[in-house]
């Protein structure tokens, strides 16, 4: 998947009307302007979160493959 900017400002957008995130307008050295985001305290409550989710996603489906894996090099004894 490639990113564009037309899929990462819906979601930058999403994240600050969620104040996940702020906004900062900034000069650059070139005169342009800037925009920046910080992660907000909210928004770090919420990474930890979906973080604290996503690992124990990640344990449960890593058990499952181990145990789907020890089933099929564990031979199962026939007319027991």
């Amino acid at each position: 998947m490639k990113w564009t900017d037309g899929m990462l400002y819906p979601v930058l957008h999403r994240l600050e009307r969620l104040r996940y995130i702020q906004e900062r307008w900034e000069v650059a050295d070139t005169g342009r302007k800037r925009k920046y985001y910080k992660i907000t305290k909210q928004g770090r409550e919420q990474l930890s979160e979906q973080s604290r989710q996503w690992q124990a996603l990640d344990a449960t489906l890593r058990g499952i493959w181990r145990a789907i894996d020890l089933s099929v090099k564990t031979p199962i004894a026939q007319g027991a």
